[in-house]
């Protein structure tokens, strides 16, 4: 096997990882929601302490995760989101957004890929690399998986990883001594690279790498944003 093929590997798996967490939330959110009358935002409490494990477990690949809820899933708001964020050396800390829809500020997260996808598909979905104005200001990537209680769509289990973690995991196979080599997504958006010259959000247009459909990076089920693609200079 080649590198490119272990660095796809690798990578495969650190998807599959973080998406079996976020399905292990997403059952933990279907379990609250079957267990009570009446889904409240302090029922979600239920879920910190497994969520903030989870990130206390993995502060360099986590940098955030929890439930966002569809409308009026819960009886005392309409619009939630249950996100907890980390940095390396912090405490998981809530984010604060604007639940207001009449607000300038207002956090429209049901107009996203990472919600629509899942919603409307029924399918996981990997989003990014993009940078997270709304919260840590850093290059991400977002996995989310759909959560129904029977026909009722409660919302999506997520997490974003930062895209140092895939970085890590090309550079452990392609070093910098060897070709160029990036990580893209299927819009050709490079994720990660083992060069300078290729950054993290850039666009893969011209040359060979951009020609080099090079070694998918898949997971076991259908994800919406997958495979990305490992390319490298011959």
């Amino acid at each position: 096997m080649t590198a490119a093929h272990d660095a796809a590997e690798h990578i495969g798996s650190l998807l599959e990882d973080a998406f079996r967490w976020c399905a292990e939330l997403g059952e933990r959110l279907r379990a609250a929601y079957g267990g009570a009358a009446a889904l409240s935002t302090e029922d979600l409490s239920a879920l910190w302490q497994p969520i903030f494990d989870r990130l206390d477990a993995e502060p360099g690949r986590f940098a955030g995760t929890g439930v966002i809820l569809a409308d009026n899933v819960l009886t005392d708001r309409a619009h939630w989101l249950e996100w907890w964020q980390h940095r390396p050396g912090d405490r998981p800390r809530f984010l604060q957004v604007d639940h207001d829809p009449d607000s300038v500020g207002f956090y429209d997260y049901a107009t996203a890929p990472w919600f629509t996808v899942p919603r409307d598909s029924g399918l996981r979905v990997a989003v990014g690399p993009y940078v997270d104005f709304a919260g840590t200001d850093e290059y991400l990537v977002t996995l989310a998986v759909p959560v129904h209680s029977g026909d009722r769509f409660l919302g999506v289990a997520a997490a974003d990883l930062r895209t140092g973690e895939f970085e890590r995991a090309l550079l452990h196979h392609l070093d910098p001594g060897l070709p160029p080599a990036v990580l893209v997504n299927q819009a050709d958006r490079v994720i990660a690279s083992n060069t300078p010259l290729r950054l993290p959000g850039s666009l893969l247009t011209e040359g060979a790498l951009a020609a080099d459909r090079g070694r998918p990076v898949r997971t076991t089920n259908d994800v919406t944003g997958l495979p990305w693609r490992i390319a490298q200079q011959p």
